[in-house]
């Protein structure tokens, strides 16, 4: 059985979700993992001490050795995760695995696991814009954006720079439907790829 393992990450906000929820029901044979999920529980949560604030936008805020796990079982046995309404349960297709989250490039055995590697990216302004704009549960406490989400988002792009993690950038002030048509496009052909290569 052949797989595919395609990564959805980048700036909060970017479009990662909007993105993964249009590829799964367009991608045969496909399962979505969103790394939000994985968040630990307020209490576990580190503090930053300099403001108060619980530092959501760090590695250590997530349970990555369980949604490390999820992948492993997934890897083991795809098709029995398979969410896709255009899946055909024949064993010959290329089983797909979308995993969406901002830190999925971060987790080194996480990391390892991508055949593909999409990146969103967006200016400083647009990004707090669109933060400010949602509504968060806990609520963002003032300046929470300016000093804690984009120094974190900072520090883990340098940290992907310093590893030479090579990513494919998706512009996220462009259009949905354009990022979309463009991610599942690439994605068929590499389904495709696999299929030939298996004939």
């Amino acid at each position: 059985m052949k797989k595919l393992v395609i990564g959805i990450g980048g700036v909060s906000n970017g479009g990662k979700t909007t993105l993964s929820r249009k590829l799964v029901t367009a991608i045969p044979n496909s399962y979505l993992m969103h790394q939000d999920t994985y968040f630990k529980d307020p209490e576990d949560v580190l503090i930053d001490p300099h403001h108060g604030w619980m530092m959501w936008d760090d590695l250590t805020a997530l349970h990555n050795d369980v949604m490390m796990e999820d992948v492993k079982r997934w890897l083991e046995d795809p098709a029995a995760f398979s969410q896709s309404p255009t899946s055909t349960g024949d064993n010959t297709d290329v089983q797909v695995l979308l995993i969406e989250g901002f830190l999925i490039y971060n987790y080194k055995p996480l990391e390892k696991v991508f055949d593909a590697r999409y990146n969103f990216v967006l200016p400083f302004e647009e990004a707090k814009r669109r933060r400010l704009s949602r509504t968060y549960i806990p609520p963002d406490p003032p300046g929470f954006f300016d000093g804690h989400v984009w120094p974190m988002y900072l520090k883990y792009k340098k940290e992907r720079d310093d590893h030479n993690i090579q990513t494919i950038d998706l512009d996220g002030t462009r259009p949905v439907e354009e990022n979309f048509e463009r991610v599942r496009t690439e994605i068929m052909d590499m389904i495709k790829h696999l299929k030939d290569n298996q004939m």
